[in-house]
């Protein structure tokens, strides 16, 4: 009795890991996911597309059946901030937001503004038939432009952008009063 538990029972336990661990060789080998090819390994930005006004459309966006729509109004929206084209501009967001901010005080506000590096990472639903864009960019102005608990010439943007159907009921507009703090920023790094 005593030679098996000498012997027998530690030859016992190494048959036993030995068979867990080819267990595992086996189901790693066979059962695990299959490689990505090596473009996909990287950052997205190799699927991603680029608008004609340099707003980049990453997978998540692209995927959205409403993308060209919210690609027409961001670019119009981006682009009559960096022309300080006021009248684009109107065109881009909900009439409140006119009341809101009048030319004079519109153009005190962007006068200085450049936006860019602008990258649309998802389009969502939003409440009431509504779109949510999640999208980043860097903003440049004149210190005294910039939010004034952040006065510095460059800005980081992480936001959430809602989008409205206009009251045609054919185009979206910006509605940004539906969430409001829905924006994260912070001075550029360098």
């Amino acid at each position: 009795m005593r030679s098996w538990v000498k012997w027998g029972l530690p030859v016992s336990v190494l048959a036993l890991l030995a068979g867990g661990g080819g267990g595992v060789l086996l189901a790693e080998t066979y059962y695990r996911e299959p490689a990505r090819p090596q473009a996909e390994q990287g950052e997205d930005v190799a699927q991603s597309v680029e608008s004609p006004e340099g707003v980049v459309y990453m997978p998540g966006a692209l995927e959205h059946p409403d993308q060209r729509e919210v690609q027409r109004l961001l670019d119009d929206h981006f682009r009559s901030i960096n022309t300080r084209n006021y009248d684009l501009w109107k065109s881009t967001v909900v009439r409140s937001k006119w009341d809101e901010l009048p030319k004079a005080k519109w153009l005190t506000a962007y006068g200085t503004t450049d936006d860019l590096d602008i990258a649309v990472h998802r389009i969502d639903p939003g409440p009431d038939g509504s779109l949510l864009a999640l999208l980043t960019f860097k903003s440049y102005q004149t210190p005294d432009a910039a939010p004034p608990d952040m006065p510095v010439g460059c800005l980081d943007w992480n936001l959430v952008y809602p989008m409205v159907v206009d009251e045609s009921g054919k185009s979206l507009r910006l509605d940004t009063s539906k969430l409001p703090n829905s924006a994260l920023r912070k001075p550029c790094a360098g």
